[in-house]
């Protein structure tokens, strides 16, 4: 069910006020976790398949030439969940939840491009098979940006919308595509407004469950050089660009990838690599020449194949610079498609700040994130007045320290009660510690962490949100439970 952002943001401030009663205590039984640096990896074999059954011995990480210790790893998602009777997943598939927008961009198109570019997908979006979890927005000559089929439009989960593109594409093309480009609008400002509504999709696509990819279709990569930057600039754009290092951080927090695409193949071998660039500063590809269905078929493919590995750097690390990484994989023959430089933003916030923050965006989230797997099943507790939730968590999803030969981890678990309108009450936070033997852990990897809970419903609650945090990494997990 989905709740309207004005009802969810009712609710906002009683969380924060229950939230910071309980969580220095909940803090207290787990060490704080230290920012990390996440990577999202997809390894293909020299024909192009994917490899999955890589394992954390495989890969070898420098930051900045320093070698860094894996501080958590996950393969690929190859298997659907196996689900019981009545029981209901927030990774329904078994794979990830993913989303994809394309963005069409006027703005950096050259004008002898625009009208090919745009027959050819008026003609090719129609043919998609589905449209589901894919949306569409072109950026106009002076930086506007339209959605065709937006995430937040009436018809956002409509899977057919491709099959009535056509129209609502032309009448905004016929609009944008005439128009001249503002005399007033300089190299910088194109530069701020490329930029700027990237971000707007991205903080789009991150109200959806799962990873996101932009495929920004555009024949150049504006830049203008930074005056303020300490670093000499050698060229390249992601060093000395101005605003690069804001939309670095705001995609990265969004967990979304960029993926350059040019239809154009008049493109300099220096707009390529500058394009490129873009896909390796945010975990995407670059893409030339190619039809759009194959390169949406691609980028899929790519998400569900995503490794993801963190790792925990060094606190002088974090110095608001650009750091570069470098990664390599044992397995001979193989190809990496991974970001290799990221912006060491020095968060100041407290540790207790940054969980409640995970805590709080889950809370007021339209969907449910599948960040740690969840299941679970509602049936009638013997107070009528309550009900029984088989929940379990997956425990490959959950990083667990050795510690005097056991194996110690720690889970934030939140309950919240939803009606029409949205959270109702108080929701109910407490801390489930984990401190396992070998078998017990083993055990946990196969039939997951179990959660009993006879909660009590208040009045006019339809459904019900899990919400569980990893206190070693302060990912989180939810799921809303139909309980009438």
């Amino acid at each position: 069910m989905r709740y309207t952002v004005l009802s969810v943001m009712l609710r906002f401030k009683t969380l924060v006020c229950s939230f910071v009663l309980s969580a220095a205590g909940l803090l207290a039984q787990g060490s704080a976790p230290p920012p990390l640096v996440y990577l999202y990896p997809v390894v293909t074999d020299s024909g192009g398949q994917p490899v999955t059954d890589l394992t954390a011995n495989d890969f070898k990480i420098t930051d900045q030439g320093k070698p860094e210790t894996i501080f958590l790893f996950r393969q690929p998602i190859t298997k659907p969940a196996s689900l019981g009777p009545h029981e209901i997943s927030n990774r329904p598939a078994g794979a990830m939840p993913h989303s994809t927008a394309i963005v069409f961009d006027l703005m950096n198109e050259v004008q002898s491009d625009r009208l090919d570019n745009w027959h050819s997908l008026a003609k090719s979006i129609p043919q998609l098979a589905s449209g589901q979890s894919l949306y569409f927005y072109v950026l106009g000559i002076n930086g506007d940006l339209v959605p065709i089929h937006g995430v937040e439009s009436d018809s956002g989960d409509d899977a057919t919308w491709p099959q009535g593109f056509d129209k609502p594409f032309d009448k905004a093309m016929k609009k944008l595509a005439g128009r001249a480009q503002s005399v007033q609008m300089g190299q910088e400002d194109q530069v701020k407004k490329t930029y700027h509504n990237l971000e707007v999709v991205g903080n789009e696509l991150a109200t959806l469950p799962g990873r996101g990819d932009i495929v920004w279709i555009t024949n150049g990569m504006p830049s203008v050089y930074n005056p303020n930057t300490k670093i000499p600039c050698s060229g390249d754009w992601v060093d000395c660009g101005l605003y690069v290092a804001h939309v670095a951080v705001t995609l990265e927090h969004d967990n979304v990838a960029v993926n350059p695409f040019s239809f154009s193949g008049n493109l300099s071998p220096s707009v390529n690599y500058d394009l490129e660039q873009m896909g390796r500063l945010t975990g995407g590809h670059g893409y030339f020449r190619e039809d759009i269905q194959d390169v949406l078929k691609e980028v899929a493919r790519a998400a569900a194949d995503r490794y993801e590995i963190a790792y925990d750097p060094a606190a002088e690390n974090w110095d608001n610079k650009f750091h570069k990484i470098h990664i390599d994989c044992d397995r001979k023959g193989v190809k990496l498609q991974v970001r290799e430089r990221y912006y060491a933003f020095q968060d100041s916030r407290a540790p207790i700040d940054r969980e409640k923050a995970e805590l709080v965006a889950a809370y007021r989230s339209l969907s449910d994130s599948p960040g740690i797997g969840l299941r679970a099943t509602v049936t009638p507790a013997a107070d009528q007045k309550k009900v029984h939730l088989a929940i379990r968590v997956n425990a490959a999803d959950v990083m667990f320290r050795p510690q005097g030969g056991k194996f110690v981890g720690a889970l934030t678990f939140l309950l919240s009660d939803r009606g029409g309108a949205g959270p109702l009450g108080d929701p109910t936070v407490s801390t489930l510690n984990l401190n396992l033997t070998s078998a017990q852990r083993d055990n946990m990897l196969k039939e997951g962490i179990p959660i009993p809970q006879d909660h009590p419903l208040a009045a006019g609650t339809t459904n019900v949100r899990v919400i569980v945090q990893d206190q070693n990494t302060d990912q989180v997990g939810s799921l809303t439970l139909p309980v009438k």
